[in-house]
């Protein structure tokens, strides 16, 4: 049976060589210079039905840029395959041939680039369900920043000091992921000690002057939040909770923690720190 089978194979590769070598015997110069004068122009078109696809696509703006630019690379990839077996059939060369070769080659690719392929599908994964976009501020194991471009291996963040972070699609489609930025607003959470010594109405007041005298603090979806929270070992904690609008979050949170601790220090209520009491006992 295998010998039945190897005989076969060998046969059918024998009859494809031949079917090559025929073919190659009949070209001529003018067959050969005419199928390059088509793929010239071919490929000409085709960067011209690029730019086109591109600049119709770039009219939705709420088309993400990342499947923009992979739709448009996908077709210039299929026409120019196109373009190689109208150019082949010109040539007389067995197309079928041609397809079977690329068949093979892309099997063997497929398998030699399982990681890269993951990645490609983990692209094309995050495109679609679209767990954030491009301009997002996002949180992944190991890195974070505002996303820059969707590619087809990786997804690239750029830091808040300005580096720029390659990300595998794989790993953030297998991992949890925090958008900073796809919420209109967000709530600042602060934690305020101070003395037991203290007036907790007067602090409280004091933290709340702070928060109605600055007008990015909203009062929807919760007004602001000023609790006693906590009565830790050396101080009181006073929770803080304010919303803002995403984009003042940082600014605001660190106004708010500056001008608290400000306000606090001139009506004299003490912030203290963890300190510790050695009492000496002499025994004699």
């Amino acid at each position: 049976m295998n010998s039945l089978f190897l005989t076969a194979a060998d046969s059918t590769t024998t009859s494809s060589l031949d079917t090559w070598l025929s073919a190659l015997t009949k070209l001529n110069l003018s067959t050969i210079l005419a199928a390059v004068v088509i793929f010239l122009v071919g490929y000409m078109l085709i960067k011209w039905a690029a730019k086109l696809l591109e600049k119709l696509l770039g009219r939705n703006e709420k088309l993400d840029p990342s499947i923009r630019s992979i739709a448009v690379n996908v077709v210039r990839i299929l026409l120019l395959f196109l373009l190689i077996l109208t150019c082949a059939d010109k040539l007389g060369l067995p197309t079928d041939s041609i397809i079977t070769l690329l068949g093979t080659f892309g099997l063997a690719f497929s398998l030699a680039m399982q990681n890269s392929l993951s990645n490609l599908a983990g692209g094309l994964f995050i495109l679609g369900s679209k767990p954030f976009e491009t301009g997002d501020y996002i949180d992944v194991p190991g890195a974070e920043g505002t996303v820059s471009k969707v590619g087809f291996i990786h997804t690239i963040l750029t830091t808040v000091d300005n580096k720029q972070i390659h990300v595998p699609n794989s790993t953030i489609t297998g991992s949890i992921v925090t958008n900073y930025s796809q919420c209109e607003t967000r709530r600042i959470d602060l934690t305020i000690p101070v003395s037991y010594d203290c007036s907790l109405e007067q602090a409280k007041q004091v933290i709340e002057g702070v928060i109605a005298s600055d007008d990015r603090v909203l009062q929807q979806p919760a007004a602001p939040f000023v609790r006693v929270w906590n009565l830790g070992g050396s101080a009181v904690d006073i929770m803080v909770r304010v919303w803002c609008e995403s984009g003042d979050y940082w600014e605001l949170r660190s106004w708010l923690l500056e001008n608290i601790k400000t306000t606090l220090d001139k009506e004299g209520i003490v912030i203290p720190y963890n300190q510790l009491d050695v009492h000496l006992i002499d025994k004699k």
